[in-house]
């Protein structure tokens, strides 16, 4: 008879066997198998291929038909200019005439308002009229082109100095006219012989040191030099407003073009009205300030006496022939004159061609004499302008990633042409609408690099860009290859002694994931080591 030998085992130890032989197990670990858990940030990416393109250009034309007399941009080929910078001109003499015209228009339409109502009064010069109004312009453009260059409009910016230039220089030509030597002695209409005019050849030297100072702020334009042009335009203001006053005396012109009215009276009057009242009130005061009565019926006296100065001027221009019709008429030929004035500068200043932004000049295509008809001047290209600073990326993005694409996120972009060079952008453009191609819809993008120095970039690069879609911030990660399992049940191999090979299978919860790591949420700790798979 056979004997059964039976041993019992407690059943708390047999569970701990059964445990140990899930949890902990023996397995070779080869080269190159094992990784740590690190912690660190983790980002996601999309990727995009595609080509750089320069969106920002210009073939520039000029806006009128002549010969072509200058082409500063010769010097410029290939290299960098500032906006504003004068690239090239034609002939003007034709336009100056047009300018000179129209100003000569306005002068007859001021000089019949003058001529009524200042009659032999006063000296009559009307250059010198004319001369006031054209400096008086260049001190209005001047002050416009500080407000556009602090607005960053520095092509309006070059333009009006270029016509507060020609303003000055049509002033110039005004007191630089010999026949202004003959003036020097005035009648009134009574022979009471007027102070002679002033030294004229001073003011063309004021005025010469002006126009030489507008040279210097379209110099500081050209060179980008913003600043210090800000600070020009500032010294040039302050400079015209001085010799504002020195070309008004020697202009001998009866005030700015004003006409007293009866209105101008009547608001004189009610103020000397008012004075009167507030006297009655001191003089009803037991105790009146006898200097303060004084006073206020001074005040009183030099209001009547101004508003029937006025008056008395009223009635004189009336009596001359000025009624409110007439008035209007030589207003609305003054405004009108005005208008084509301004049209002619306009197209003066057709005649030359500058920078609209910060660029390089890639081509010139007309030549010195060149001689642009008036069927195509308007076609013809006369400076190619790139702006090489503002470079763009133009790619796709695949359907399964499109979705996690959004305006404004950040791009880091290689190329090709430039191995090794990382450079940033952002995504301003994600089309809505996908094209189909060999079968797999794709969405275009547009991607804007930030400003690079020191780098050549060229349009037509081939680039790859890869768009931040997610990041996480000091999170756990391992790599992709040590995460096993399926959705919702994700485990990874915890080697536990390397030496003994022996790991433990550990669920974990993971998060996000990119090419490379996936982050993991729960289930180990940084430092420790996990089995990862060998790539074969």
């Amino acid at each position: 008879m056979k004997r059964i030998l039976i041993i019992t085992i407690p059943l708390f130890t047999l569970l701990a066997v059964v445990l140990t032989s899930c949890v902990q197990q023996k397995k070779e670990i080869l080269p190159g198998q094992m990784a740590s858990v690190t912690r660190g940030d983790l980002i996601l990416s999309v990727s995009s291929d595609g080509n750089l393109d320069m969106p920002h250009e210009v073939r520039l034309k000029f806006g009128t038909p002549g010969t072509v007399k200058d082409i500063p941009a010769e010097n410029y080929k290939g290299k960098l200019v500032k906006a504003g910078t004068l690239l090239a001109k034609l002939d003007d003499v034709t336009q100056l005439l047009n300018v000179e015209a129209a100003q000569y228009s306005v002068e007859l339409a001021l000089n019949n308002v003058l001529q009524l109502c200042c009659g032999t009064r006063y000296p009559t010069f009307y250059s010198l009229a004319t001369a006031l109004m054209r400096f008086e312009q260049a001190q209005i453009e001047i002050a416009e082109a500080k407000i556009f260059l602090l607005d960053k409009k520095y092509y309006d910016t070059a333009s009006n100095i270029s016509l507060a230039k020609y303003d000055l220089q049509a002033v110039r030509s005004v007191y630089a006219d010999p026949k202004l030597d003959t003036l020097q002695t005035q009648y009134t209409d009574i022979q009471q012989k007027v102070d002679s005019f002033p030294e004229f050849k001073q003011i063309v030297i004021l005025i010469d040191g002006t126009i030489t100072e507008i040279s210097v702020v379209q110099k500081l334009l050209s060179d980008g030099d913003y600043s210090s042009a800000l600070q020009a335009l500032d010294l040039l203001s302050t400079s015209l407003e001085e010799k504002h006053s020195i070309v008004n005396n020697n202009s001998r012109l009866p005030g700015a073009y004003t006409y007293p009215d009866t209105s101008t009276s009547l608001a004189i009057s009610r103020q000397a009205l008012d004075s009167i009242v507030e006297l009655q009130r001191m003089l009803t005061q037991d105790d009146f300030d006898r200097v303060k009565v004084s006073e206020q019926l001074r005040m009183a006296e030099h209001d009547l006496l101004m508003a029937n100065m006025v008056l008395d001027e009223n009635e004189t221009i009336y009596r001359a022939g000025l009624n409110p019709q007439s008035l209007r008429t030589y207003n609305i030929n003054i405004e009108t004159a005005m208008i084509n004035l301004d049209k002619a500068k306009q197209e003066l200043l057709k005649t030359e061609i500058l920078a609209p932004f910060d660029g390089t000049v890639v081509a010139v295509d007309v030549k010195i004499n060149d001689q642009l008809s008036q069927f195509d001047y308007a076609s013809k290209t006369a400076v190619h302008l790139v702006d090489t600073k503002t470079i763009r990326m133009t790619g796709i993005i695949d359907e399964i990633d499109i979705t996690k694409v959004e305006v404004g996120q950040e791009a880091i972009l290689t190329v090709d042409a430039l191995p090794g060079q990382k450079l940033n952008g952002k995504v301003t453009f994600v089309s809505p609408f996908g094209t189909l191609q060999s079968g797999v819809v794709n969405f275009p993008v547009e991607i804007y690099l930030d400003p690079v120095e020191n780098v050549e970039l060229r349009g037509g690069l081939t680039a790859t860009a890869d768009i931040l879609v997610g990041k996480r911030e000091n999170v756990l990660m391992v790599p992709n290859r040590a995460v096993k399992g399926l959705t919702g049940d994700y485990w990874v191999e915890v080697i536990i002694d390397p030496a003994k090979a022996s790991i433990e299978k550990r669920p974990v919860t993971t998060g996000l994931q990119n090419k490379r790591s996936t982050e993991i949420v729960s289930g180990v700790k940084e430092g420790e080591k996990v089995l990862i798979e060998v790539v074969k």
